[in-house]
């Protein structure tokens, strides 16, 4: 496997942010992590919010641009535009093989974090978008996106220490580069520079997925990706146990029944 394509974050394009605090599994009180839209009160971006929900992430960006262009910059719309993008480059990639969404998705989430440098859903739509990009990029490039995702994600956790997203793209990160050979993790960092690739560890990985998983229950994503994390640590039980839950959730995010469909799968290969 090469180092480019040691970053596949499936982190699907969907709303994302911190809710008020309930109880977790484990009896803290954390926020609570939903991929679903913000209360915002410009009614053409709820109008978006509303569309995007409904499963139409193209016309949700189409009006958001409109507001762009009607209002100028405005954080609110331009995270929302870089969430839309990104889904509509998972679909357009689906379709075709290419895309150049993600590009506009990172662009979009630059230009919200220009108004508002520290704004978690700006931060964090960057993130999700190069994870994106990682996937095609050789190796250099990747090393770099991998200390984009590091960075940005870290700088999330600072500011909200249980944000559930932040903890998925960095366990991912890592499990993702752990899953390299050792050798080719040596080549890397031989000749590419990369905290990500310095630091990354099994420990690390089970660490921040497994409080993505816990601090999101409902995410069958997160789920999914604890699970494979098992596998691969031959953590069979875990990993049956995770994809059971997974398979039985109810279906409410984008891409979810994808998700589960995965899930499902994996589990049958394990089983």
């Amino acid at each position: 496997m090469s180092l480019g394509s040691l970053l596949p974050l499936v982190l699907m394009a969907s709303l994302a942010l911190a809710l008020p605090s309930t109880p977790s599994a484990g009896g803290d009180d954390v926020p609570s992590f939903s991929f679903r839209a913000a209360p915002v009160d410009d009614p053409r971006l709820q109008r978006a919010d509303s569309i995007f929900e409904a499963g139409d992430p193209a016309e949700a960006l189409r009006l958001a641009l409109r507001v762009l262009e009607e209002e100028g910059e405005g954080y609110e719309a331009l995270w929302r535009a870089s969430s839309f993008a990104l889904a509509v480059g998972v679909v357009e990639e689906a379709e075709n093989g290419r895309t150049d969404f993600y590009e506009r998705a990172v662009g979009y989430a630059q230009r919200a974090q220009a108004i508002r440098p520290r704004g978690i859903n700006g931060l964090y739509w960057e993130v999700a978008a190069v994870g994106r990009l990682a996937m095609g990029a050789g190796p250099r490039e990747a090393a770099g996106y991998a200390d984009r995702i590091r960075e940005g994600a870290m700088t999330i956790l600072e500011q909200e220490p249980e944000h559930a997203g932040a903890h998925h793209a960095l366990g991912k990160l890592y499990s993702e580069i752990m899953s390299v050979s050792g050798l080719s993790r040596f080549f890397g960092r031989t000749f590419v520079r990369s905290a990500a690739l310095d630091e990354a560890s099994w420990t690390l990985a089970e660490e921040h997925l497994e409080r993505a998983a816990l601090l999101a229950p409902d995410m069958i994503l997160f789920q999914l990706d604890l699970a494979r994390l098992y596998r691969d640590r031959r953590r069979m039980d875990d990993a049956r146990r995770v994809l059971e839950a997974a398979a039985r959730a109810p279906l409410q995010q984008p891409g979810d029944r994808i998700f589960q469909e995965e899930a499902r799968a994996l589990l049958r290969e394990i089983s």
